[in-house]
């Protein structure tokens, strides 16, 4: 007989990126980052059920394409707690809605995983401080740290130094999400290839997000790897297509993509999804605002 213990329903939301600067692979392999990371309220749901016996993890997501088995990164999140933890694994029930989409660079899974560690740290009475927290959520995933403290933030190094930011930025976002998918091994491969790189002044954007200032904020973002995507075909097509049918509305790439976000007014939603949804085909149009 199974005694039901602990019932927790969260909400993971997504971030974009204002800028987005790749450096030059180190000595250890990897690429070093700076980023300006934004929490939106667009949110997937997770329905968390802990019981208590040893057991295992079984994941039910609404999304087919997603794995269920041990590539989900709510799976890499349960094994590595546990192990951190050094306690036996307990029968834990994960029912996945999701409404952030993958392969998008939105921070979907990493989100779900960093809300996952934070509800198994708090059934075990926050064992972990924030910062051994974030440690755990490094070795899950790069993006993983910043979705603990969810708050507009500057991202250094290869995702494990986090400065928050204080945000004033009060607008709408319009996103949208071909129905192709950005490798992010691939971008970063390519991006090794570039000869020449634009970067983002993200000093100005921390200025723009401080005082509200939309203008200075598109003035200064640029995201390398968008330049490193920037040959390909379907993004190729999808930035001309905007740009003929908006061209006065500046699109921006979010992460690795495919995602591209503009910044909106209350007044343009209704247009803008209108005219979207009237010239372009299997996009799906998200509209949301920034989390402070």
């Amino acid at each position: 007989m199974r005694i039901f213990l602990n019932r927790y329903t969260i909400f993971p939301n997504a971030k974009i990126n204002l800028g987005l600067n790749v450096y030059k692979k180190d000595k250890s392999g990897y690429h070093e980052l700076d980023t300006i990371m934004l929490p939106i309220d667009l949110k997937d749901e997770l329905d968390i059920l802990i019981f208590e016996r040893i057991g295992n993890l079984k994941i039910v997501c609404s999304d087919e394409n997603i794995p269920i088995d041990e590539k989900n990164i709510l799976y890499k999140t349960y094994k590595l707690f546990f192990k951190k933890i050094k306690k036996e694994n307990l029968e834990i029930n994960v029912n996945l809605k999701k409404n952030i989409p993958s392969e998008a660079g939105l921070g979907g899974g990493s989100s779900d995983a960093a809300f996952f560690l934070k509800v198994l740290n708090e059934y075990y009475d926050d064992y972990f401080n924030i910062e051994d927290l974030k440690k755990i959520a490094f070795e899950i995933g790069s993006d993983v740290p910043f979705f603990l403290e969810n708050k507009a933030s500057r991202i250094f190094g290869k995702g494990e130094k986090i400065n928050i930011l204080e945000s004033r930025l009060e607008t709408n976002l319009i996103l949208l999400k071909p129905n192709f998918g950005i490798s992010t091994k691939l971008a970063y491969e390519t991006f090794d290839e570039l000869k020449e790189v634009k970067y983002s002044n993200l000093d100005e954007i921390e200025k723009g997000i401080l005082t509200n200032d939309i203008y200075l904020i598109e003035k200064n973002v640029e995201n390398c790897l968008e330049q490193a995507v920037q040959n390909n075909e379907n993004i190729r097509i999808l930035k001309s297509s905007l740009k003929a049918i908006l061209p006065n509305k500046k699109f921006f790439m979010t992460g690795s993509g495919s995602v591209f976000f503009a910044f909106i007014s209350e007044n343009e939603k209704d247009f803008l999804e209108t005219r979207i949804k009237t010239f372009l085909d299997n996009i799906k149009i998200f509209i949301c605002k920034i989390k402070n």
